[in-house]
């Protein structure tokens, strides 16, 4: 292998190397929310679908004890399929050719 095509090498994995790096920097700053209960909870999640945010209305004390239950668990798994979507497209600009993105 000559100079030139080493370098050539070298650059192309510097660029894919900052590609990868972009990428997880990007994965690390999903976040998605979802609202439920006439707007009463919201909840936030991370890429991994972690809760990383709750919030409750003061207005939630005439709720059910299990309604409330099941509308937190129905908003985070929302939010958990739109920071999965996010997640998807994040990871599949890795498979697009560089001129794409």
């Amino acid at each position: 292998m000559s100079g030139h095509e080493m370098d050539a090498l070298v650059a192309r994995v510097r660029a894919r190397a900052e590609v990868f790096g972009g990428t997880l920097t990007a994965l690390a700053a999903i976040r998605a929310d979802a609202v439920g209960l006439d707007g009463r909870v919201r909840i936030e999640v991370d890429g991994d679908g972690r809760v990383t945010d709750l919030w409750l209305a003061e207005s939630l004390h005439d709720v059910d004890a299990r309604a409330l239950e099941q509308t937190i668990v129905d908003a985070a798994h929302r939010a958990a399929a739109a920071a999965a979507g996010e997640h998807a497209r994040i990871v599949g600009m890795l498979s697009e050719p560089a001129e794409d993105r």
